[in-house]
């Protein structure tokens, strides 16, 4: 197992939000450390695209948290969106290895109604963060074969498997017909696969983090996930890959609207 230590990397974040010109705040703190969020407008902020990305939130899964890091420490690579990410939001589970936090809640499934203080003040601070253009979440599997991920949207600017496409350049891609209980297309879990499978995502009883951000704060939502059995190197670099495809789209989706707009 990979050891972390969340206060390490908590300041490691902090360090790279100053060199960077990040906003910085930070929700409610955990028993093994504080939980820092970042906020930065675009350079150009005319009609720039707007971005949410988050890791962290299940403690034995580091991939996530280490891949934000090194995208943090590359001075341009939110540079055209205004970004918004929480990096961090499980300390303790982090801490300990595990999936839930100290009391044993999946704070993953805790969006509805929440019963953790970490969730709670997440969706506080989301209340005063509005729409984003575009949100992603970082995961793993930890029996996963491959990558694989699940698209929440109702229309976007880009395919689920283009993002794979680009992850297969750093681990294989999950190719069953079903993942998780989900019929899957070339490692993509579609919303209507999950609405077909469940019923509206709205009515499930617990909410993971991008059903409350599919309901509240953004039309495009993607939730990767890496496969643990595979080296963290390339389950970081997969993360990074993936990251960068969807800002990709939705800047050209951004640049689309100008133009049309203009015309």
């Amino acid at each position: 197992m990979n050891s972390f230590d969340p206060a390490a990397y908590v300041r490691d974040i902090e360090a790279a939000a100053h060199t960077g010109g990040w906003t910085l705040r930070h929700l409610s703190p955990c028993a093994s450390g504080t939980r820092p969020w970042l906020q930065r407008a675009a350079r150009a902020r005319d009609q720039a695209p707007s971005f949410y990305l988050s890791t962290g939130i299940h403690g034995d899964e580091i991939s996530g948290p280490l891949a934000l890091i090194e995208m943090l420490r590359l001075p341009d690579f939110f540079r055209d969106f205004n970004t918004v990410i929480f990096p961090i939001l499980n300390p303790d589970g982090l801490a300990r290895g595990i999936r839930e936090n100290a009391a044993g809640i999946d704070l993953n499934r805790d969006y509805r109604n929440p019963q953790s203080a970490e969730i709670a003040g997440h969706i506080e601070a989301l209340k005063t963060l509005g729409r984003f253009d575009a949100a992603m979440m970082l995961h793993e599997d930890f029996e996963g074969t491959g990558a694989y991920l699940y698209e929440l949207n109702e229309a976007s600017p880009i395919t689920g498997r283009e993002i794979i496409a680009a992850m297969e350049r750093h681990v294989p891609i999950d190719l069953r017909p079903e993942i998780e209980d989900f019929p899957a297309h070339g490692g993509v879990i579609l919303r209507r696969e999950i609405v077909g499978k469940l019923g509206p995502i709205a009515e499930r009883p617990q909410w993971p983090e991008a059903i409350y951000l599919s309901l509240h704060h953004s039309d495009i939502s993607y939730t990767t996930e890496t496969p643990k059995p595979f080296p963290l190197l390339q389950r970081v670099q997969a993360q990074i890959a993936a990251v960068e495809a969807l800002l990709k789209a939705i800047s050209l989706e951004a640049a689309r609207k100008v133009s049309a707009g203009s015309l």
